[in-house]
Formats: structure tokens, sequence, C-alpha cells
């Protein structure tokens, strides 16, 4: 029995109130949960390779009477040999008659052309630079470049030069996927000490700080021969860009 008013007021009130144990708990859809969860740092979404932009530089290559002319805007792409039939072997794309520059410039716009396609078959947004240089400061994305080598007799990378009637069968392309967001870094740099070789361009030592791949390409190769290294160029870059696409998409 409670013999004042105010004790029995007291008493009410505090059988009221939850104890520590028993407080029900805040339902996760409640407005302050829902505003802590806002305010939670979300999570990066995966980038896909393919969305990150790729300019595609023509290639280095030097001929027998100067480096190759780069195709005139608006003129169109070279036109392709006729398919071999099934008996015979697939038809080289420089004609022999013609003069070296001229074989240089179809070469290079055969490889820019048949890259940017196959960059757009496996869904990326690709276009072609004309100059083989200047990526600083760019904006966003990867730029491919590379330039056309042979060794030399002692073994060392030297330019390529068509035409030169250098022994090599076949050149060396050294192709380097360039951050655009990065500070401009070249290709390749000329070693400081020379040797003079009418057949050779320059020796020169591919930057190591690039990534860079190495293709062995005929120096008269069927379209079938480009197709297959600008496939497989994809496909490096393709990895290169699965490891870590936002370094090249910021």
């Amino acid at each position: 029995m409670f013999h004042s008013p105010v004790r029995l007021m007291v008493f009410l009130l505090l059988s009221l109130l939850p104890t520590r144990a028993g407080a029900p708990k805040r339902s996760e859809h409640s407005p302050a949960v829902r505003s802590r969860a806002n305010r939670a740092p979300r999570q990066p979404q995966d980038i896909s390779p393919t969305s990150v932009p790729v300019f595609v530089s023509d290639f280095e290559l030097f001929a027998v009477g100067g480096a190759a002319r780069p195709r005139r805007s608006g003129s169109p792409a070279p036109t392709k040999k006729p398919a071999a039939t099934s008996n015979d072997a697939p038809p080289p794309v420089l004609e022999e008659t013609e003069a070296p520059a001229e074989q240089a410039r179809q070469l290079v716009d055969l490889f820019s052309d048949t890259l940017l396609e196959s960059l757009q078959k496996a869904g990326y947004r690709a276009v072609r630079r004309a100059a083989s240089g200047g990526t600083s400061g760019a904006g966003k994305g990867v730029a491919l470049r590379g330039v056309f080598a042979e060794p030399d007799d002692l073994n060392r990378i030297r330019r390529a030069i068509l035409g030169s009637r250098s022994p090599g069968a076949k050149f060396l392309l050294y192709v380097g996927s360039f951050n655009l967001s990065r500070p401009d870094q070249p290709l390749y740099l000329l070693a400081p000490v020379q040797s003079a070789d009418s057949r050779y361009g320059p020796v020169i030592t591919p930057n190591a700080y690039v990534p860079m791949v190495k293709y062995e390409v005929p120096k008269n190769p069927t379209e079938e021969d480009v197709r297959k290294v600008c496939d497989d160029m994809v496909r490096n870059l393709t990895a290169l860009l699965s490891a870590n696409p936002a370094a090249f998409a910021q």
C-alpha cells in the first residue's frame, strides 16, 4: 500500500520507463538508421576496361628517303588487295614496285586502321591520332604508340628503315600504353653511343617505365599478319586495364 500520492506517482512513472536491457531496438528502416546509412562511404563501382578512351597514334616507321608520310585528312584508306583463293597463300600488302616511303605510309595506315577496328570490335571507344607523340596533359584515357625497329649485327635495337636492304626478314614492333593523366614520357630513348650504318636508324632503348609489348612482324606482311598482331594488342591492353582501370580513367 502506498501512503502518499507523491510516492504513488513516482512509482507509476518509473514503471513506464523501459529498462536498459529491455529497451526496444531501432528498426533499420527508421529515419535515424537511414540517415547514418546515407552518410556511410560508398564503395567505388567497378570500372569496365572498355570504358577507358583509347587513342591510337601512327606507329613510327622510317624509310629510305624519309619517314612515312601521314595520310591526308579525309583521304580514303588504302585499297585492300583481292582475297586469296583457297589454293593460294595470302598476298603481301606491299607492292615491290612502290617507293619505300609509299610502302611505309601504307603499312602505317594499315596498322592504324586495323588496330582501330579491333579495338572498336572489342567495345572500346577508340580514335586515331596522326601524330605519334604529345600525350602530356591530354586528360584521361590511354594512348597507344609504337615504333618499328630491328636488331643489328651486334643485336642492338635500332630504328628500322624500310627499303634499306637490311638482312633481317622481320621488324620488331614495340607498342607502349601511355596513361594520358600522367606526364608525357618518350616511347624510346636514343642510345648515348651511336655507330653509323646506312642499313639502320639510330640505336634506341625502349622506355622501361612504360607498359610495352614487343611483336615480330614480317617486313611485307599479309593483312592476316597485321590482324593477328592488332588483336593481340587489344588483348594485352584489356589485361592492363583490367588490372587497374581506375588509374587510366582518372
